[in-house]
């Protein structure tokens, strides 16, 4: 009892020093949001404990008591599960395959008995009613008494477990688990006189390889006997191992609660040292508080009035994960790992990695550019850094190379963005002719090269004869097209933005008016069948003919007038708004409308396009409803890195970007009043009135008759006001 006194005096303790009360925004916040689902409706988040953009997300990996399918566990966590597996370091949010999980920590009380080996011999029962979370926080007490608590810094995860008295306390090493793959090696050592252990494991999983993760792990109060083990051979008392396959370790600390906390790093065993070290003046409880402290700035520029809890738990929780990633890898001393695989030092920015810009360039980083423009050039100057470092712009970056998820060009759509919204404080001098020459494809690339772009110029499409889902490459690429004829165009570039300006429109090429459908089309001008419109066919990417028949957002009224004019448009939009009402929330890829997946997120919003905001409010309001709660099951699917999360906040709002370009499409705000901090300022939204129909739009109070505003306009002061009528 005298040593557990000593150690709440020196360490603190959460529940005997509770952390200052959080803003209201703070803690309306819910990290078991889109951590269940079923099916394709899975939402991939975690409840680890982290910060925002923080590289250390610490959090439990679950299963059930045989383990569980990969595809329910990208993020390590699946609300349904009964069993931990242990305590990881590195997780991402809502992504679709799984990676990361490394430097997995298990509490276990053994007893006269060594520890097993892995998950497999020691998962171990829980239940949901022990288990809490809130931003920078995760506490579970185990079925066998053991709680554990979970904290973090930037690079650092801080672990407390409480033990029941009568256990033989020890805390397990697994360097071999990664989610859905496995390390390709690691490298351990331990110090018994100092307390510590570090090493480095070589994550493998869905996006990477053989990624360098270096760690160094301090056990406050040190630890009085230990093992490790290689190739499945345990060796008591070793003090180094390397160069082995499924290298864990164990020790047995001396005091309790035990305390440990693991530094992180992608570039030195070092440095993660020094971010222990950085830490090692701050009690559990004083990590923990700086945790929540540092959600409280980026998560408080928007306040909501009239909104129910319900609304504010869904709304700030979506701020929450929108906040997740891209992936600080910038150490403390500004080194990070560099796409050549080199160490480099940042200067002037914050080095950034996983980029999940297939999802992301759609709603994600609109976001960032409007809400968070200090970390939109920190992620604009990272793009450029990999082209730098690597040779190409990435499609999907994880740790330190391309993940080779997806498909098209959506850095292009970023980065010509992020320029246009007047965040240029970044070498777009450097950044222009590496764009202009990969969408050129002039040049090899070891990675995103883009089909052979000749093809276009010579057939006007991507023939499906020689291009493998030949609709989405010339739809997306087409979308990047006209980012890049935008960004062409800001830049001086007559003639390179009337080329990328006429190439944006290669997507026409496909128009089959036959079927009435974008359709693969081959090299001899001819259509190929359109079996199921309502199917996933070769030609499409995860979606079918009908959703993909609203892919060419940025050319809204060119794609009204191949449908046959506006009303004919509306028409067509109708069927496919109101099929999705039909077809239900499903587990199952969706026939009509599908919010769970990207290429046909916007449709609501092409109505105010051609002129019709009442049905744009009659259906953003329908996803709303109908595909948000704030429940473990609160997404239609992966939240993609926060492009769900993000969808809802703009919506909400009543502004919808159209990715690549300076414009936002006016829609109805969901609260009586919101404001978003901007310029030093507040940007405010009204909604006013009741009914169905939008009786006018007011910026200002001067009408606005044109159904989108510039980025340029969403400046500090200004009012937007919406009026609706019965």
């Amino acid at each position: 009892m005298l040593a557990f006194l000593l150690v709440v005096a020196c360490h603190g303790s959460w529940d005997a020093d509770p952390a200052p009360a959080p803003s209201e925004q703070v803690a309306a916040i819910d990290p078991f949001i889109a951590t269940g689902g079923g099916g394709f409706l899975v939402g991939s988040a975690t409840p680890a404990a982290t910060v925002p953009f923080g590289l250390v997300k610490l959090g439990p990996d679950t299963a059930l008591e045989w383990g569980g399918l990969d595809a329910y566990h990208c993020s390590g966590y699946y609300w349904d599960d009964t069993h931990v597996d242990g305590f990881s370091h590195l997780h991402m949010h809502g992504v679709g395959i799984p990676d990361y999980g490394a430097i997995l920590v298990m509490p276990l009380d053994v007893a006269e008995d060594l520890p097993p080996t892995g998950p497999d011999e020691w998962r171990t029962t829980f239940s949901k009613e022990n288990e809490s979370a809130r931003a920078g926080f995760y506490q579970v007490t185990l079925d066998n008494g053991i709680t554990a608590e979970l904290t973090a810094t930037t690079w650092m995860g801080a672990h407390r477990y409480t033990f029941p008295d009568d256990a033989d306390p020890v805390l397990a090493f697994d360097l071999d688990h990664v989610l859905g793959g496995d390390s390709a090696g690691a490298e351990v050592h331990l110090d018994p006189v100092t307390g510590t252990l570090w090493g480095v494991t070589y994550n493998s999983g869905g996006f990477t390889t053989a990624l360098p993760v270096y760690f160094h792990a301090q056990v406050v109060g040190g630890f009085s006997d230990w093992g490790l083990r290689g190739d499945g051979v345990e060796v008591p008392g070793g003090l180094e191992l390397a160069g082995l396959d499924r290298v864990g370790a164990w020790l047995r600390p001396n005091a309790g609660p035990v305390e440990l906390r693991v530094g992180i790093s992608g570039v030195s065993v070092e440095n993660a040292r020094a971010h222990v070290e950085e830490a090692e003046s701050l009690s559990f409880s004083q990590v923990a508080w700086a945790a929540q402290e540092a959600w409280e700035e980026p998560i408080g520029r928007f306040e909501l009035l009239g909104a129910t809890a319900e609304e504010q738990t869904i709304f700030y929780t979506a701020v929450y994960h929108l906040l997740q990633m891209p992936t600080r890898w910038t150490d403390s001393n500004g080194q990070y790992p560099g796409f050549d695989g080199e160490a480099h030092t940042a200067y002037g920015f914050v080095y950034h990695s996983e980029f999940s810009l297939w999802d992301t360039y759609r709603t994600a980083h609109p976001a960032y550019n409007l809400f968070y423009p200090e970390k939109a050039r920190d992620f604009a100057i990272s793009l450029l850094t990999m082209a730098q470092e690597g040779g190409a712009f990435p499609r999907w970056p994880a740790g330190t190379w391309e993940g080779g998820s997806m498909l098209g060009a959506p850095a292009d759509i970023v980065l010509a963005e992020t320029w246009l919204k007047g965040i240029r404080d970044w070498d777009m001098d450097a950044a222009w002719p590496l764009l202009r020459a990969q969408a050129r494809g002039e040049g090899s690339y070891a990675y995103n090269a883009r089909p052979d772009p000749s093809l276009v110029q010579t057939y006007g499409y991507y023939p499906s004869d020689l291009i493998g889902g030949s609709v989405a490459w010339t739809q997306e690429l087409a979308w990047a097209d006209h980012a890049l004829a935008g960004l062409a165009g800001a830049l001086g570039e007559a003639d390179e933005g009337a080329f990328f300006e006429w190439r944006s429109y290669s997507y026409q090429n496909q128009w089959d008016p036959e079927v009435g459908f974008f359709h693969a089309r081959r090299s001899d001008g001819t259509f190929e069948e359109l079996d199921n419109p309502l199917g996933w066919e070769d030609e499409y990417v995860e979606g079918n003919a009908w959703q993909y028949l609203w892919m060419p957002f940025p050319h809204a009224e060119h794609t009204a007038t191949l449908l046959g004019g506006r009303e004919a448009a509306i028409a067509r939009l109708d069927t496919f708004m109101e099929g999705a009402r039909a077809e239900g929330l499903i587990p199952g890829p969706a026939a009509y409308y599908w919010h769970g997946n990207e290429p046909d997120i916007h449709a609501p919003f092409l109505y105010a396009l051609w002129g019709d905001r009442d049905r744009t409010y009659q259906w953003q309001r329908w996803v709303e409803d109908n595909r948000y709660s704030a429940e473990p099951a609160g997404l239609a699917g992966n939240d993609d890195a926060g492009t769900l999360s993000a969808w809802y906040i703009f919506s909400t709002l009543g502004l919808y970007p159209i990715a690549g370009t300076d414009r936002y499409v006016v829609a109805v705000p969901r609260f009586p009043a919101a404001r978003f901090a901007v310029d030093g300022g507040w940007f405010t939204v009204v909604r006013r009135g009741v009914g169905p129909h939008v009786a006018r739009v007011l910026l200002d109070d001067v009408e606005l008759t044109r159904s989108t505003l510039h980025h340029s306009e969403l400046t500090a002061g200004r009012v937007l006001v919406v009026e609706l009528t019965e």
